[in-house]
């Protein structure tokens, strides 16, 4: 049994970045000599393996063969007789297509090397037709790379553009391609991701709004060079209701999606009076759900700091109304009270709060 690190740490490490992670190839071995030296399987019928104790990952050696569409239809060849160079062959990049021995050695069959040294993202083989995913992790590099002045090679976008016609990218799911999308607003450059979608004709395909869109181009770079929450930064940036199911995005950042382009219009044209203002916070949940309220108004404040539009007042008095109901207003007393009366007695103590800092404010 021969153990080599592979991938993105050589990768990394070439480039001059501290890796994140480990993956390693096991070369001449079987699933039951690791699971004998205590290693544990990711999934019954995937050759991954947990390390007992350092919980990194080690894949057994393995050639793919495509027999059905999706993620899922391939057969996996784990035999001991697998090399090292037919286990790097059906890996996506040649950048990602470098393994390490145990004495620090490179091994390199594919010329990753050099082009790493020549900023060159291209395919191993024809094997990246394999799994459409490969199109927008590939996309996910270039965001990441940008700023190296990595380029993608000719060919691969031709192979790119087969992809494309097959009509495979269809088969992918939202959880997939939320992953890569997640990993692209990681970068210092998340509009890079979507310069390659354009030109490969991906986007002309399945995601059209983005094309000829200056708006949404210049709002990504805008905030990418801001210190901004990635959920934060997603839900304000202006996809549609079709991108967003398409990409599978999360509850937790659909949630505050939905919430700012519902109230984002209705907070620019509120008018500062206290019963209105006490209508839109109770319309947002903002006295059950304070926190809401604190998203929200984060929201605002980048998409008004992007549009130069002054909302500072407005925003200053809602920012202070957000820490008075964070810090719990006292209502007083409310047992053995008819609800019509409690509720008459809190929005009567809520208007008498908003009055009192519109006062200091206006």
């Amino acid at each position: 049994m021969k153990i080599y690190l592979v991938g993105g740490a050589i990768r990394d490490k070439l480039l001059g970045l501290e890796p994140k992670e480990k993956d390693w190839v096991v070369i001449n071995s079987s699933p039951q000599e690791l699971l004998n030296l205590g290693y544990k399987q990711v999934g019954k019928d995937f050759p991954v393996f947990l390390n007992p104790h350092t919980t990194e990952e080690y894949a057994l050696a393995r050639k793919e063969r495509k027999v059905n569409k999706g993620h899922q239809g391939f057969e996996f060849d784990i035999s001991s007789i697998v090399t090292l160079e037919q286990d790097l062959l059906r890996r996506d990049l040649t950048i990602n297509a470098i393994a390490q021995d145990e004495e620090g050695g490179l091994i390199d069959p594919y010329n990753g090397i050099a082009d790493i040294e020549n900023k060159v993202l291209r395919h191993v083989s024809e094997a990246f037709t394999e799994d459409p995913l490969r199109v927008f992790r590939l996309a996910r590099f270039y965001a990441k790379l940008y700023s190296y002045n990595f380029n993608i090679h000719d060919s691969t976008y031709k192979i790119i553009e087969r992809i494309v016609n097959s009509g495979e990218i269809e088969t992918l799911s939202p959880e997939r391609l939320w992953g890569e999308l997640s990993k692209a607003f990681n970068t210092p450059d998340p509009w890079m991701f979507f310069e390659v979608l354009i030109k490969s004709k991906v986007a002309e395909k399945y995601i059209p709004e983005i094309l000829h869109n200056n708006l949404l181009k210049e709002k990504i770079l805008f905030f990418s060079k801001k210190n901004i929450e990635k959920n934060m930064f997603l839900s304000i940036a202006g996809f549609s209701n079709n991108f967003v199911t398409l990409f599978g995005f999360p509850k937790k950042i659909l949630d505050i999606y939905f919430m700012y382009n519902e109230f984002q219009p209705k907070f620019f044209s509120l008018q500062m009076q206290s019963e209105k203002i006490l209508s839109f916070l109770n319309t947002l949940d903002a006295f059950r759900r304070p926190e809401r309220l604190k998203i929200f108004l984060k929201q605002i404040k980048y998409s008004t700091n992007f549009s130069q539009i002054n909302k500072d007042l407005k925003l200053s008095i809602f920012f202070e109304l957000s820490e008075i109901i964070e810090k719990k207003i006292n209502y007083g007393d409310l047992i053995n009270i008819e609800v019509e009366k409690i509720k008459r007695k809190i929005e009567k103590i809520n208007l008498n709060l908003i009055s009192s800092v519109l006062s200091k404010k206006i």
